[in-house]
């Protein structure tokens, strides 16, 4: 059967390559003459001819003009016959096998006959119109130039030309095809271009001129920076010119002063143009704890944060330490003492910042107010600070920056925010705070037994009236001195109200409750002894006084005229 089988299929090669038909899918200048026999084919070619070579012309579009292939140039004819032989070989040069599988194959796959073997072309005469065009289209490179006049402020650039040429055999080899294929649209075709190098104006703006600056905020040194002002002219619009300009084209570029758009004085009339809140509170008559208030403002003073930045009175301020200058002051320590310690007192220059801050409406990041209440600051407006544990800080949540004025002066502490006043629906911030609990303070011992005092009538050697305390059970004391002093202790709510420029209040809001201890004023005792009352003396014998005389006998004995003197009217 096999066998059979392939007789078969050889058979079948061989009819086809016998068959006196052109294979399917076959076109002579875009006519098909698959299936057709030898004359029939000729006679199809032959019309094909006629109809789309001798009447056709190909114009060949190029970027400055056209050039007509038409019948008179091209002198076009086509031998028939050759072209049919080739259409009658497709897919008979090989066995029968392969003859076969072409068949197949062509029933879904075209083929065009070359044309270059049967067609005729005065081909001299296309190159020669060819190789004309590109003698004539021939340019050769020029490069741009520049003068440069310093002293006018102008610079001139000629545009140069770019090296133009035609390649002469892709156009020719392109043309051929076309004719071959018999495809008279339009062939658009382009020169070859060797571009000049550009001229690059930003080295020349480098060069010549120079940049404007605006004034700006630095946020690393915390300063305003004034405006420069420029000299030079627009990159960007005169590389666009020169990209559009004709070879060999002079433009002009005259060069001119280029003002800023922001100042300095634009810039002074925003940042730290407002005081957003000021305070001054009072202070003792102490030269230590005035020294140290003054270190601490000097160190504070100038002080400049950045929006969102965080001021740490810690951080600023450093330790306090006797190398600095800071003197030893009363502090209050953890157990609820009070001592003398390097830097003591300057809690005041932390309050009165933080009392500045609730003013401004600023954001608070740390804070605690003091185990007793002071009383240079409103009540629940104070802070306190302690090296290594408590610290105030506070962020700078306005949108430009701020500045910290702190100075010591005429027995005040004076802090001032200036920075840029932000849009608000009130006019200023009114602070106040109610005292909800009270706590008195008691008289004690060292050991904290109440004591009561009460005067003796008794004096000391120095003749000084001695007081005498009496505690719970009865006995008697003499005071040596106070060794503690008290304190009230309150519990008080801060308040904020926010107010327009009328007085009237829009809103209030709770800042905080803080809670002041109270401390027992503490003496130093000694043992006392109360003196025996003396018995009572036995009384004199009455005095008997002289019979009364008349004043007014004898006048000049009158101690009313003593304490008058002569002279004096009589009454």
């Amino acid at each position: 059967m096999l066998v059979i089988a392939l007789l078969g299929v050889c058979a079948w090669g061989f009819a086809l390559k016998n068959s006196d038909k052109i294979f399917p899918n076959v076109s002579i200048a875009g006519v098909d003459v698959g299936g057709l026999k030898r004359s029939a084919a000729v006679s199809a070619a032959s019309d094909a001819v006629k109809a789309n070579y001798a009447g056709d012309t190909l114009t060949v579009v190029l970027p400055d003009r056209e050039l007509a292939l038409n019948p008179d140039v091209t002198e076009i004819a086509l031998n028939p016959e050759d072209a049919v032989d080739e259409a009658m070989s497709y897919g008979r040069d090989g066995g029968p096998f392969r003859a076969i599988l072409t068949y197949l194959s062509s029933k879904n796959n075209a083929y065009s006959v070359s044309l270059e073997s049967s067609l005729n072309l005065d081909t001299e005469n296309i190159r020669a119109m060819i190789e004309q065009t590109a003698r004539e289209v021939q340019t050769d490179r020029i490069e741009p130039s520049v003068r440069v006049d310093e002293t006018a402020g102008v610079i001139e650039v000629t545009t140069g030309s770019a090296a133009v040429s035609l390649d002469a055999e892709a156009l020719y080899a392109a043309v051929l095809d076309r004719f071959a294929t018999g495809d008279f649209s339009d062939l658009v075709f382009d020169y070859v271009t060797e571009p000049v190098t550009p001229i690059n104006l930003q080295e020349y703006y480098d060069k010549f001129c120079s940049e404007m600056k605006d004034a700006y905020y630095d946020e690393e040194t915390h300063e305003l920076v004034e405006e420069v002002s420029g000299y030079g002219f627009d990159v960007q619009y005169y590389t666009q010119q020169l990209a559009m300009a004709e070879p060999n084209t002079t433009i002009t570029i005259q060069v001119e002063p280029i003002e800023p758009e922001i100042t300095l004085e634009d810039l002074q009339k925003i940042y730290f143009a407002d005081t957003l809140a000021s305070y001054d509170s009072p202070h003792t008559n102490d030269s230590k704890r005035t020294k140290n208030l003054e270190l601490a403002c000097a160190s504070i003073d100038g002080t400049i944060l950045n929006p969102g930045e965080e001021f740490s009175f810690n951080k600023i301020v450093g330790e306090r330490t006797p190398d600095k200058g800071y003197q030893s002051a009363i502090v209050y320590t953890g157990e609820g003492a009070s001592e003398a310690q390097a830097g003591g007192g300057i809690c005041q220059v932390a309050s009165t910042i933080y009392t500045c801050t609730l003013l401004a409406n600023l954001e608070v990041t740390e804070r605690a107010p003091h185990m007793y209440l002071v009383t240079y600051v409103q009540a629940g407006m104070d802070a306190t600070i302690y090296w290594g544990q408590l610290d105030f800080k506070f962020k700078n949540s306005t949108e430009y920056p701020l500045r910290i004025d702190a100075s010591v002066s005429g027995g005040y502490v004076h802090i001032k925010l200036v920075g840029t006043k932000p849009e608000t629906d009130y006019d200023h911030v009114v602070l106040r705070h109610s005292t909800i609990n009270e706590k008195a303070w008691k008289t004690v011992d060292e050991e904290g037994n109440e004591i009561t005092i009460v005067p003796s009538g008794g004096r000391d050697e120095n003749d000084k009236l001695i007081d005498i305390a009496i505690n719970e059970a009865g006995e008697y004391f003499k005071i040596v001195s106070v060794k503690v002093q008290p304190y009230t202790g309150y519990t008080v709510v801060a308040y904020r109200d926010f107010v327009d420029a009328d007085g009237k209040v829009l809103r209030s809001e709770t800042l905080h409750t803080d809670i002041y201890n109270s401390r027992d004023k503490q003496y130093e005792l000694a043992p006392y002894t109360v003196p025996e009352a003396p018995a009572p003396e036995e009384p004199d014998e009455p005095y008997a006084p002289d019979e009364p005389t008349d004043p007014w006998e004898d006048p000049w004995e009158d101690p009313w005229y003593d304490d008058w003197g002569s002279g004096q009217e009589w009454p």
